[in-house]
């Protein structure tokens, strides 16, 4: 069989096992939705405080402050987990390179740091890949789709402005799911809005649902490292 016949196969392959949910075009231009889809991640350096509660299996439940200084453009993260007494529980900085500075249990586990810090980068980098696909979700919704390289990105916009991203794996197993309200934290007019309420569902490889509301929001003109 020539490559001639064997592509139509290959993607008829691929076609039957994606479980992916389909995106068809709609009236809107790619260019405004994909410009809707970037308008869920900060532009520019910022440093918030949350507070996190957090909600695991066997009702193991706890509340807690994070602090991030992230800076879009120098794709940077700096970051601590502090218990409501403050104490520092955990500190990161990850500029492509993780070096963790403060770890106490459990956050002195690697594959827990490495979940977390994806979480942070879920929740507020963009991909850095164009959308592969835009247009309607099969609930009519507005989202984007991004090829990334250990599997896809989807972001959805709702009616209410509330951003949903949905992160999936090679396999199209939905992994997380992220609702994200934004708004314009006091004494920043004129800067642009930030994630204010956030809510993340995981569901593989561990099952575990984080809710943040914002407590301070400010913009940092600076290099946003810093020790908390």
């Amino acid at each position: 069989m020539n490559r001639v016949r064997l592509l139509p196969l290959i993607v008829l392959m691929l076609v039957s096992c994606q479980s992916l949910p389909a995106i068809t075009p709609n009236r809107e231009t790619p260019t405004d939705i994909e410009a809707a889809c970037a308008t869920v991640f900060p532009r520019q350096a910022w440093h918030m405080v949350h507070t996190i509660k957090t909600d695991f299996p066997g009702g193991r439940k706890g509340i807690m402050l994070g602090v991030v200084s992230l800076d879009p453009e120098r794709n940077t993260v700096e970051c601590a987990l502090l218990s409501i007494e403050g104490l520092r529980l955990f500190e990161a900085h990850d500029d492509g390179t993780l070096t963790t500075r403060r770890a106490l249990p459990p956050f002195d586990r690697p594959a827990l740091v490495n979940g977390m810090m994806q979480d942070i980068r879920l929740i507020f980098f963009r991909p850095e890949t164009p959308p592969l696909l835009s247009g309607n979700m099969p609930s009519g919704e507005a989202g984007c789709r991004y090829a990334l390289a250990d599997g896809i990105e989807d972001i959805i916009r709702k009616p209410s402005g509330e951003m949903v991203i949905h992160r999936y794996d090679r396999k199209n197993r939905l992994l997380r799911r992220v609702s994200i309200t934004r708004c314009h934290p006091d004494g920043t007019a004129g800067q642009e809005a930030v994630p204010c309420r956030i809510i993340l569902e995981a569901f593989h490889p561990a099952r575990y649902q984080l809710e943040l509301d914002l407590v301070e929001a400010r913009p940092t003109v600076d290099n946003p490292s810093k020790s908390y």
